[in-house]
């Protein structure tokens, strides 16, 4: 199916998106942004969604419960694995990612005999009974880390067993060995200075410093090496020292370059499970996207739509569009609309009525219904009939592309044409009003030709939201396929500038004007322009009457 986009604002308030993230995780979100932009066309990919969702909303198993409980305050795995497959992580990230997958497939695991018999939904088993053994080859990685130095970022210290690692093994002992011949130094430097305690200090960093009273310099031997005095004392290596703490810095830094290594293989052993792990957290994932969606269906009471493969149709009882009904809140205000569209019958719509009465948003909400049906959601309606469409595509909105050179009327054209190119008898098209970027005549032909098209030739399901009166002449032309509608309004002050009552309610008929200056009303044009506007939109419809 063809990509939904969410508001071009770049806002995610009123969006899609906006209802249905529930998501406790960012890899959840990540995934549910991909669900609303790329809706499913398969029928059993989309009823085993609406099997999970149903079992999630109606079941009280405890094992639900605690899965979702399981997916509160989690790094983002995701992103985690792959800067671990990319050896980009540190040490502290890597034991966070570890220790999270670790402890999620333990916790799965011990709710495997309550997912067996609590559970009846077959997405939900597959998602829940494979995780924990996807994530098993974590728990040994886990087990040879040191915590302490993971958390401290301590490469030398890192790993808690060698068994896997013998060059490092091998280094430490050669350390081990020059560490236990300056040791037994000690021996040869408390016969010279005649001191039988003396033991090696270090000061400022610097190791096995013979310290010696100034008053007892003279016994010093002369090739001794001073590093340090003071008032009180002197600080030497003897040439043994020198020689043998030179040995131990060499070795140091090769040690440290060959832990760089042994974390860099240890990561990319890591990395040979990464498709492994990426299809667990996916699992994962795929769990926080369906309790989202089951939030969202309880809180909003929505319905399980109905799918079909067979049929081309669209019949949708008390639609509502999501996100004005969510904005909306408790008030109950927003006011439900039907709508029965079929491929073999009446296929489209042409919808009129008053500026702002809620057309545009009656043509969304059909299209968001039909998105979230195909996600594999309920929907917010009574009853919902839905056949599975191969694309939506809109025509909507108005502006220019100064960029390319394109006027708002090209740019309107440029739309419809791409639409009347990819459009097909399963495909939702909606056009808003195409036609109003050039003279009153050119735009009424262009629409009714355009419109005629998709009635005869395209034969898609179809809503035609114009002000135009002159297309809905063709609900007499096609009367099987062609109904006009308008959204139903009260007038008030006859032969003035009107007022408007907007009932948003869809009506069967075509509305006679679009009362415009109603909207000028509300705009606080002045009251002197609208009465000259009301007077000349009088005389303008003499005209155009004595002429018919």
């Amino acid at each position: 199916m063809k990509k939904y986009k969410c508001p071009t604002d770049g806002g995610l308030r009123g969006s899609l998106l906006w209802v249905l993230d529930h998501t406790r995780t960012a890899f959840g979100r990540r995934l549910l942004r991909r669900w609303v932009s790329q809706p499913l066309t398969d029928l059993r990919s989309i009823s085993d969604r609406q099997d999970a969702v149903c079992e999630i909303l109606q079941s009280d198993s405890a094992a639900l419960a605690a899965i979702r409980s399981l997916l509160v305050h989690l790094p983002d795995l995701e992103r985690g694995i792959c800067s671990i497959y990319h050896t980009k992580c540190s040490t502290q990230e890597f034991y966070l990612i570890c220790s999270s997958l670790s402890r999620l497939g333990l916790e799965l695991k011990a709710l495997i005999p309550a997912i067996q018999s609590q559970l009846s939904s077959s997405l939900l088993r597959t998602l829940l009974l494979d995780t924990p053994d996807l994530l098993s080859p974590v728990h040994h990685f886990l087990k040879v880390l040191n915590e302490k130095a993971a958390k401290a970022g301590d490469k030398k210290e890192l790993f808690s067993d060698l068994s896997d690692f013998p060059a490092l093994r091998e280094r430490r002992a050669e350390i081990q060995s020059v560490l236990d011949e300056i040791r037994d130094h000690r021996k040869v430097v408390r016969t010279v200075l005649r001191t039988p305690a003396l033991d090696y200090i270090t000061v400022s960093g610097l190791e096995f410093l013979i310290e010696v009273k100034n008053s007892m310099s003279a016994i010093v031997p002369r090739e001794w090496v001073k590093i340090s005095s003071t008032k009180a004392v002197g600080r030497y290596h003897s040439p043994y020292l020198v020689e043998r703490c030179r040995s131990l810095q060499q070795l140091r830094e090769q040690l440290l370059l060959d832990c760089q290594r042994a974390w860099n293989d240890f990561l990319h052993q890591f990395g040979e499970h990464y498709h492994t792990m990426k299809r667990a957290i996916s699992h994962l994932a795929t769990m926080d996207c369906l309790f989202s969606l089951a939030e969202v269906a309880k809180q909003g009471d929505y319905c399980r739509p109905e799918m079909s493969e067979s049929r081309c149709q669209i019949v949708i009882k008390d639609g509502r569009n999501p996100a004005i009904d969510l904005l909306l809140g408790e008030h109950n205000q927003y006011v439900p609309n039907h709508t029965d569209l079929q491929g073999e019958g009446r296929r489209t719509m042409i919808v009129t009525g008053p500026n702002m009465g809620g057309k545009s948003s009656y043509i969304r909400q059909v299209a968001l219904v039909c998105v979230m049906a195909q996600m594999g959601c309920h929907v917010p309606a009574t009853q919902a009939s839905l056949g599975i469409l191969d694309g939506i595509y809109t025509r909507m909105g108005a502006s220019d592309n100064i960029y390319k050179g394109r006027s708002t009327f090209m740019e309107e054209l440029t739309e419809a044409s791409e639409i009347i190119a990819r459009a097909t008898e399963r495909s939702l098209v909606i056009m808003d009003e195409l036609g109003r970027g050039t003279s009153t005549h050119d735009g009424i032909a262009i629409a009714y030709a355009t419109l005629e098209h998709f009635i005869t030739e395209v034969k898609s399901l179809t809503l035609f939201v114009t002000h135009y009166p002159p297309l809905c002449e063709l609900e007499r032309k096609h009367p099987d396929h062609v109904a006009n509608y308008h959204m139903a309004f009260l007038t008030s002050n006859p032969g003035q500038p009107e007022f408007i009552t907007f009932l948003y309610q869809l009506t069967e008929g075509a509305a006679g004007r679009s009362y415009g200056l109603n909207v000028a009303r509300l705009a606080n044009i002045p009251e002197t322009i609208l009465h000259t506007a009301a007077k000349k939109a009088r005389e303008l419809e003499d005209t155009v009457n004595t002429r018919r």
